[in-house]
């Protein structure tokens, strides 16, 4: 038997054939089908009375069995269904979706639940999800699955279980997945439960009431942060041990996606931290930390000075990363690689900046084991990568499915030409669908992006530097942003390069935390059956360095040898260091004798080869 409510839509009761427009009682399976079948649509109470008194109708004071938290999704407020079940993944794993005909009902099993607790609970569902708000009174009917929607006789709707899972939680569990309760939704929740049981507690509500006063509605744009990025929601569950540290974390996260000082603010009073204290510090608490990460906003004149004192301050707060180890012939800093950097590299056309990034992919790979990994060609197809991944790997195949690979063509071989922002939001998307997280992406190269926004809106190449940034940290990953150089800079990839070297900016090393240099200072020589292949590279930049205990300098050159067989990279035998000694010079005089006449010929190359030229680039 279920306690049910049936109410008659108006077009059977304008039948005028008597029938009552409520009943309420305990009923069978039969007689619900039989009243659902003349027309009544049929509602029951998730949570309801322990003990039903036919005598007396039910209300909100009789409600004392608390089993579920749920929501109320209407498909007429703009969103379609599915997009609606796949912001689900934003919330805990539901017990029971339901599709209701013209919307979605979601629920979450509780064990112990209480009536405060259920519409607390509720009202962190509705912030969270952007569903009902009416929804989640302690008197709720929601429609029955297994009916039949009939307010419109024309188009009756089934009302059925989309998905059902063994799945319970506790008010602690619940509580730590979810936002903190704003102000707002607490006086709400005080007001609603004294009011449906005629009490009054005027202590109870009175800081309440004060804090009302503050606006404290979160920003649209960070429920899609939340959701975006796994960081953020994680800090906005609130289960740290150092919870300022988090909110200055979370300032900086939104102040990198272009959060106003008033959003970022409406945002942090909310913070566990902040609703931790008394209402009158909240505000306090929140524009101390907005005014350390926000210097000035577009339009305000910049400040040209700050104390020393909040100059350290700010330094403590900053983001630190988390360590992502690499092989030590590229990653031997105090500091260290940590997610959230942008690594430039940079060299000419054919110089091996692909086999560079693919030996630090397996570096990565093997002392980073929990996390994958992804490369972005933007020229070359995806089978050539997986193929010099494989020859790379040998017979060890166990990193094969730790890197992925983004093709800039489809299946079909059609260019998709990317953008910077389109591979954002795909990593992001990545990882949340997956579980997985994502370590090290290499972008190979800037000059290949597509040229638009996130907006549609036309980019230059300093407006992609700048998103470079960003994108690592909003990710939280460690991006390889590769560049290529002109021909008059790298020769024919034999010239040393410095900072200034990418291609199309002089800016471009002003976004990196890291920035690689890359050439071969024997390729005149290669046609020599014995000359070694030798990749030589520096750090034009290394943004925290330690200068005397860092082992890795900047601007010091370091050498390895390229095994062509193997595509690996690797440290100098003495022989093949002997054998780079001799030709090093002989490799340089060519280059000296050669140098003025590449350069005439190259300046004096026909228009419409230098055009075909530029475009390559």
């Amino acid at each position: 038997m279920t306690l049910c409510r049936m109410i008659a839509p108006q077009w059977l009761l304008d039948k005028g054939e008597g029938m009552p427009r409520v009943h309420e009682g305990l009923y069978s399976q039969a007689d619900i089908e039989r009243l659902n079948s003349q027309g009544y649509n049929v509602y029951y109470l998730p949570n309801g009375p322990k003990h039903y008194n036919k005598a007396e109708k039910v209300n909100g004071t009789h409600i004392d069995d608390f089993q579920y938290v749920f929501v109320d999704f209407d498909s007429k407020s703009g969103r379609t269904k599915d997009e609606f079940v796949e912001s689900l993944q934003a919330a805990p794993p539901p017990t029971r979706v339901v599709d209701s005909g013209n919307g979605i009902h979601v629920y979450w099993r509780v064990t112990d639940l209480d009536a405060m607790s259920y519409l607390r609970l509720c009202r962190r569902l509705v912030r969270l999800l952007n569903t009902d708000p009416a929804v989640g009174q302690l008197y709720q009917l929601m429609r029955l699955p297994g009916t039949v929607n009939t307010k419109d006789p024309t188009n009756p709707l089934p009302c059925e279980v989309l998905f059902e899972a063994e799945v319970a939680y506790t008010c602690e569990e619940l509580d730590r997945a979810l936002p903190p309760i704003l102000a707002a939704d607490e006086a709400y929740c005080v007001r609603h439960y004294d009011r449906t049981h005629n009490v009054q507690h005027y202590d109870r509500t009175h800081n309440v009431q004060q804090a009302t006063d503050i606006d404290d509605s979160l920003p649209p744009k960070f429920g899609k942060l939340c959701r975006d990025n796994p960081e953020v929601k994680a800090i906005w569950s609130g289960n740290s041990s150092d919870r300022s540290k988090d909110d200055y974390r979370l300032g900086h996260l939104m102040f990198a996606n272009d959060f106003t000082k008033d959003e970022a603010v409406r945002v942090l009073i909310n913070s566990a931290k902040a609703m931790s204290r008394a209402p009158v510090h909240r505000l306090n608490y929140a524009n101390n930390i907005v005014d350390k990460i926000w210097t000035y906003e577009a339009g305000d004149a910049p400040s040209l000075s700050e104390s020393v004192e909040n100059i350290l301050k700010r330094s403590e707060t900053a983001p630190k990363g988390i360590a992502f180890r690499c092989d030590p012939r590229v990653d031997n800093t105090v500091r260290g690689y940590r997610l959230g950097d942008v690594i430039g590299q940079v060299a000419g056309s054919g110089v091996g900046k692909t086999a560079f990034a693919l030996n630090m992919f397996q570096w990565f790979a093997r002392r980073n084991p929990d996390y994958h990994h992804f490369f972005i060609p933007l020229e070359q197809p995806a089978n050539e990568i997986a193929e010099r991944w494989k020859t790379m790997c040998g017979t060890d195949t166990t990193l094969h499915s730790k890197v992925h690979v983004m093709s800039n063509y489809d299946d079909e071989g059609n260019f998709r030409h990317l953008s910077l922002a389109e591979i954002q939001e795909y990593i992001l998307r990545w990882q949340r669908d997956t579980k997985h997280k994502v370590g090290c992406v290499v972008i190979d190269h800037i000059g290949a992006l597509k040229k638009k926004g996130s907006n549609d809106e036309n980019q230059d190449l300093i407006s992609i530097c700048h998103s470079m940034k960003a994108f690592a940290i909003q990710t939280n990953t460690l991006l390889v942003m590769q560049s290529q150089t002109s021909r008059e800079k790298a020769g024919i990839g034999d010239l040393e390069l410095n900072k200034d070297a990418a291609y199309g900016t002089l800016f471009f090393e002003s976004y990196c935390d890291y920035l690689i240099t890359l050439w071969q200072p024997l390729k005149r020589c290669h046609k020599e059956d014995v000359c070694p292949t030798v990749t030589a590279y520096k750090f034009c930049k290394i943004r925290h360095k330690k200068a005397k205990r860092d082992v890795i300098k900047e601007d010091e050159v370091y050498y390895m040898y390229f095994d062509s067989e193997t595509e690996l990279l690797r440290d100098m035998t003495q022989d093949e260091k002997t054998s780079f000694d001799f030709f090093l010079p002989k490799a340089t005089n060519k280059r000296k004798a050669d140098r003025k006449t590449e350069l005439l010929e190259y300046k004096s190359v026909p228009m419409k080869e230098a055009d075909g030229a530029s475009k390559h680039h």
